[in-house]
């Protein structure tokens, strides 16, 4: 199989870590610092990591939610990230937020690796908070079911 950057350029930007991961022979990643965000996700109780990538070179992959491997130091956790606008949350900018499953430490202004495995759904607008809430839980499940 003929590989190119072409190739796992276009696997990422349609989100299909997969494929991209595949081709790279290791999971592609995103490197950034913690940041703080609006603290919606912690009132679900889904607190979310939001993440300031430095280098504006490189390639953020396609809008939607993914199975993630967070590093933290020397630590690894299981994660599910958001990239995109965030639909439901009115006048939100693009963000890059990840939610660290059995995690519970403020983490502000350290650098975190997420290691995208698999990409799960597309983003989308829910009606209001608690719909958004049940998806996340549904979302978790599916992701518990992908890296466990």
């Amino acid at each position: 199989m003929h590989i190119s950057s072409t190739k796992i350029r276009n696997a990422l930007a349609v989100g299909d870590a997969n494929l991209a991961n595949q081709y790279l022979g290791y999971n592609y990643f995103l490197r950034g610092t913690v940041v703080p965000g609006d603290k919606i996700g912690r009132d679900m109780n889904f607190p979310t990591a939001n993440i300031y990538i430095e280098e504006k070179y490189k390639l953020i992959p396609g809008n939607g939610v993914y199975a993630v491997n967070v590093l933290l130091g020397e630590r690894k956790f299981f994660g599910m990230m958001n990239i995109g606008q965030r639909p439901t949350i009115p006048g939100r900018d693009f963000s890059i937020e990840v939610h660290i499953l059995d995690f519970n430490e403020e983490i502000y202004g350290q650098t975190i690796q997420v290691e995208l495995i698999e990409r799960i759904r597309d983003e989308k607008k829910f009606e209001d908070l608690n719909q958004l809430e049940s998806q996340l839980k549904l979302d978790k499940e599916t992701v518990l079911s992908i890296l466990k």
